[in-house]
């Protein structure tokens, strides 16, 4: 089979982690579409993956999204898109009142707003009863922790996002999916080494002081990143694919957290663990 032959997928943020991975995975049977802020990755990607398609673009710049998606346009010369995968995103962490309303805006530009816009430009592309929208959402899209507000915001807000549309999209016979992953070993969070520093001025400075232990905790109890795998391509191929697919270690505690006990039971075991400084407390 040709990479002409092959049903495309655009799949954003393929530089490292879940996209990298998903990149590769789904090469063998997609042509990938992939999108990527920084180009300086482009030859180590193209190395790896035969015959996957680059496009530079950032989405934290709705000019270049335009941009690049008029270039996705010219590659694709009037094929049709299988299945958009948002993926890309970041978590910026911080307590609510010591982010700027600057740094807000540019979460939920990227993990909301830049969705949004790629899923209205793909739609018109998409063949009715085949076309997939797969949102790559979080368990944080689910449960809020302290200290994760931002990316809990914006997650919370794709989840409400891709309800709608859903609705919407059946009346077209175009299907959505959501991907809620807990943590999986990704660079995501060690990102975010050196919190403590950062917000050594606020007023939370003494419970960010063991930040970096936890997140380094987090990582050494993540789930492979191969876990997504499966449920991505119920996603894309399966004739009724789940609405959610929840991707965690323990999926019956967050489906109880989040379900069954009363906010402000759940309210107390937070608190409670946040002030003993536990090194296991972390994004769940």
């Amino acid at each position: 089979m040709t990479s002409k032959d092959k049903p495309v997928i655009v799949l954003t943020g393929v530089s490292s982690g879940i996209g990298r991975f998903l990149a590769k995975k789904l090469s063998a049977d997609f042509q990938i579409f992939g999108t990527l802020r920084d180009l300086a990755f482009a030859d180590s990607l193209r190395s790896e993956i035969n015959d996957i398609r680059l496009f530079k673009l950032d989405l934290s710049s709705p000019d270049s999204i335009r941009l690049g998606w008029e270039q996705i346009m010219q590659e694709l010369d009037g094929r049709l898109v299988r299945a958009l995968i948002n993926n890309a995103g970041y978590a910026l962490p911080g307590a609510i009142i010591d982010l700027t309303h600057e740094a807000l805006l540019d979460q939920m530009q990227v993990n909301l707003l830049a969705p949004a816009d790629l899923i209205r430009r793909v739609v018109p592309l998409m063949n009715p009863g085949e076309g997939r929208i797969i949102n790559i959402s979080s368990v944080s899209g689910l449960f809020a922790s302290p200290f994760m507000g931002a990316y809990a915001a914006s997650k919370f807000a794709l989840e409400g996002l891709s309800d709608a549309l859903r609705r919407e999209l059946a009346l077209i016979n175009i299907g959505v999916v959501i991907i809620e992953p807990g943590p999986l070993y990704t660079p995501i969070w060690s990102k975010n080494l050196g919190l403590d520093l950062k917000h050594r001025d606020s007023r939370f400075a003494s419970y960010l002081e063991g930040a970096d232990q936890q997140i380094k905790a987090m990582e050494a109890g993540a789930l492979p990143v191969e876990r997504i795998l499966a449920p991505v391509l119920q996603a894309i191929k399966h004739k009724r694919p789940k609405i959610r697919y929840l991707v965690h270690r323990h999926p019956w505690m967050i489906r109880t957290l989040v379900h069954l006990l009363p906010s402000r039971f759940v309210d107390r075991l937070v608190l409670k663990r946040i002030r003993s400084k536990s090194k296991k407390f972390r994004p769940i």
